[in-house]
């Protein structure tokens, strides 16, 4: 560890970071085939919409559920409420 940085905080612990020598720094392990497998699966997942089982192209927001034309298609939400 080269530093370390504190931020105080009120009424709880200080945020701390440590900084680290990159010369120093161990090279990250290769991706294998089975890794490289399976985060695309989970990508395509994430970009699934659960509605329309379409890939949407980009990952589904959190906030809407579903791909946006099918947000915009139920003016209720996509849980059906009337909230």
């Amino acid at each position: 560890m080269a530093a370390q940085l504190e931020r105080p905080r009120r009424r709880r612990d200080p945020l701390v970071a440590y900084l680290y020598r990159v010369d120093l720094a161990v090279p990250v392990r290769p991706m294998t085939p089975a890794r490289r497998a399976a985060l695309a699966k989970a990508n395509a997942a994430r970009r699934t919409c659960p509605s329309c089982r379409r890939d949407a192209g980009y990952v589904i927001p959190a906030s809407l559920g579903t791909c946006v034309p099918c947000a915009d298609a139920d003016p209720h939400g996509s849980d059906g409420s009337t909230r």
